[in-house]
């Protein structure tokens, strides 16, 4: 294995309800479909961190009740699962996810074991990096131990991509700011920043003076944002037919993520992560069918669109 990446978020399952319309309050609505993917953050991440040849290694409890379809699903689709681990008398957290004809997406996460963390499970890799994310953060001791280990991981100057996610205000503000201080690079949307800067009382440029080298800032359908302690530069969305958001911010956080550690310029890192992110929200589901040849010819168009 040699380009090893600590996945750090947690594996839940998610459920989808595909519906014509949201119900009224205490109303009913029709389901037209529903079916269920082994998913979370990190697996998401994952999916685009392979296709530029880089090994997530995801590390992640999983409950008794869905281990085989999860090591099947591990097997399957050629992932690295020495990261995972059963814990016998608890369920694998998941998030019921509901998409309406205009693909807007309501979700609903149930918390299972997946945040547990022991650092004697984490494989002993020479890692070159960690992607976080928030979720992980909101497991009271367990979050605590994974930043402990994280402090010691980041002291070998390993860098740490950081998405803090939409339950950003939910963590403590204490872990909140240890992460914060850790991170080389932060991926946030428009909501999160807001939500960051709120709970944390201060910009988040101030983290700049800590390991900080980036704040990337997605905004949508307006594109997304790149902020360094120098310059902020926009980069616009890529002309995309939308089928699914779901997962797209994961694959944008991946391919920033891969394209940063293969020492590519920050604007070049910038259209190839709009480029997964495009990519993945072409296809219905969080795992975009697309390898890297598709993900490059998305980027030139981003270059271009620039």
């Amino acid at each position: 294995m040699k380009n090893p990446v600590l996945m750090l978020g947690g594996l839940c399952l998610d459920r989808y309800c595909l519906l014509s319309q949201f119900p009224v309050k205490g109303q009913d609505t029709l389901i037209q479909d529903t079916f269920e993917r082994i998913g979370g953050c990190p697996i998401n991440a994952a999916f685009t961190l392979k296709k530029f040849g880089l090994d997530p290694i995801l590390y992640s409890a999983v409950g008794a009740e869905s281990i085989e379809k999860v090591r099947a699903f591990f097997q399957r689709n050629a992932l690295q699962s020495e990261g995972l681990f059963v814990i016998e008398d608890q369920k694998t957290g998941f998030c019921m996810i509901l998409l309406d004809d205009q693909k807007e997406r309501t979700f609903m996460t149930y918390r299972g074991c997946e945040g547990t963390f022991r650092a004697d499970r984490v494989p002993d890799l020479a890692y070159s990096a960690c992607c976080l994310t928030g979720l992980y953060l909101i497991y009271g001791s367990d979050s605590e131990n994974a930043l402990a280990y994280l402090q010691q991981f980041c002291r070998q100057g390993r860098e740490l991509f950081f998405d803090p996610g939409p339950l950003c205000d939910q963590i403590d503000p204490q872990l909140l700011e240890k992460a914060m201080r850790l991170c080389t690079h932060l991926k946030v949307n428009q909501e999160e920043q807001e939500l960051l800067k709120q709970t944390l009382g201060k910009p988040l440029s101030a983290y700049f003076q800590d390991r900080c080298q980036a704040i990337v800032v997605t905004c949508g359908a307006k594109g997304a944002q790149l902020i360094t302690p120098h310059r902020t530069a926009h980069f616009p969305a890529l002309p995309i037919q939308l089928a699914d958001s779901n997962g797209a911010g994961d694959a944008f956080f991946a391919g920033y993520a891969a394209s940063v550690l293969q020492g590519k310029p920050l604007d070049e890192c910038m259209q190839i992560a709009s480029a997964c992110g495009a990519l993945t929200a072409m296809t219905l589901g969080p795992h975009a069918e697309g390898g890297l040849k598709e993900i490059l010819q998305l980027a030139d168009s981003a270059k271009s669109a620039c």
